[in-house]
């Protein structure tokens, strides 16, 4: 079943602002080994795909084993070059918290950005720790 789309001029300017999301993969596979945080709800340890969730800045979260899934919003984002791998960056705190912070696909400049997460304040108060995984 197929659909044909016809759109006004005013809607094609609105969709080339948003082509950072249509310029990213369809989807990408993270294992990440400890449990973690998107915009404070927590996901178990696990492998998960991402993927764009329809038009726009929404994106899905999704457990290979299909028991967790979590639709979340990012920011278009963008790198001065285009990195060889796909990455999903964390910030790690002090009492071992992580919060998905961005998502960088192999070979295009544009990525998404997640909102700054507040970690409690620690007796140190230093800035989170980055954590990098690559994709598979």
């Amino acid at each position: 079943m197929s659909f044909r789309l016809s759109v006004a001029p005013a809607v094609l300017l609105a969709a080339a602002a948003m082509s950072v999301y249509a310029q990213s993969p369809a989807a990408l596979r993270v294992s990440v080994p400890f449990q973690f945080s998107i915009n404070n709800t927590a996901m178990p340890a696990g492998d998960y795909s991402i993927s764009r969730a329809g038009f726009g800045r929404l994106l899905a979260l999704r457990s290979s084993d299909n028991r967790h899934t979590i639709l979340f919003a990012g920011n278009a984002a963008m790198l001065a070059s285009a990195p060889q791998q796909s990455s999903v960056v964390f910030n790690h705190d002090d009492n071992n918290n992580y919060a998905l912070a961005a998502i960088w696909f192999a070979g295009y400049t544009s990525g998404v950005k997640l909102g700054a997460h507040e970690f409690p304040m620690t007796a140190s108060q230093h800035s989170p720790e980055v954590i990098v995984l690559a994709s598979r």
